[in-house]
């Protein structure tokens, strides 16, 4: 968990060389937000640990504001999207790409609904424990629960690729997870959890045959350049 704005910062610090070593393994055009996945994290996780610095008064307000919606921005917002679209233009089967379009497209609507949620809220953070709970969690109902856990999750336990799967699984477990130790501050539990195990991105990538695609469903690929 992120116990302090130390922990959030050493979080950011570890995934930051596997975030680096991931960008510079993209070699195709959709590798791209895939392999941006694990920088992102990175950079999500520093920006949290100004949040910390924020509750812990080492900061001006306005400082911790922003902090408080880029975090939000990115868990909320962009995640629901990027990932599902990054999952689609990475994937080879044609049969399995059909079945996360519709996937996309309840990310987007789980995005704009969030979207929604911190332009009409107040939006603020507050300790709770050793984590942190934010006030848009109050409005994050179980409907827009299970469409964020089905449109960030599904995609990547439905992707050909071993690692990826196994990404998508173990976020799987980490979000049940933290909805029923935390439910109120699942948002940071579980984007640390998540930032940890895109670990498995880099594997992915620099496994040749994790991003060997089949000959039935082989798509001419693109090269960065």
């Amino acid at each position: 968990m992120c116990m302090s704005a130390a922990a959030d910062f050493a979080a950011a610090g570890a995934l930051a060389p596997i975030g680096v070593a991931s960008l510079r393994t993209i070699g195709r055009r959709d590798q791209l937000i895939i392999g941006s996945l694990p920088m992102l994290f990175a950079l999500h996780q520093f920006v949290e640990g100004f949040v910390w610095l924020g509750l812990q008064g080492q900061i001006s307000a306005g400082l911790q504001d922003a902090a408080i919606r880029i975090y939000l921005l990115f868990a909320q917002v962009l995640l629901p999207v990027l990932v599902p679209l990054g999952l689609l233009v990475h994937e080879p089967d044609r049969a399995r790409r059909r079945w996360m379009i519709p996937l996309l497209v309840l990310g987007i609507a789980v995005g704009l609904r969030l979207l929604w949620i911190l332009s009409a809220n107040p939006v603020g953070a507050q300790p709770l424990g050793h984590v942190i709970t934010y006030t848009t969690d109050v409005h994050f109902g179980y409907v827009e629960a299970v469409a964020y856990v089905a449109a960030t999750c599904t995609p990547v336990v439905l992707s050909t690729r071993r690692h990826l799967r196994w990404f998508g699984v173990a976020n799987l477990a980490g979000l049940a997870a933290a909805a029923i130790v935390r439910y109120g501050a699942v948002t940071s539990v579980w984007c640390l959890y998540a930032a940890l195990v895109s670990s498995l991105i880099l594997v992915h990538l620099r496994d040749p045959l994790g991003c060997q695609t089949t000959t039935r469903t082989r798509r001419p690929a693109r090269p960065l350049g």
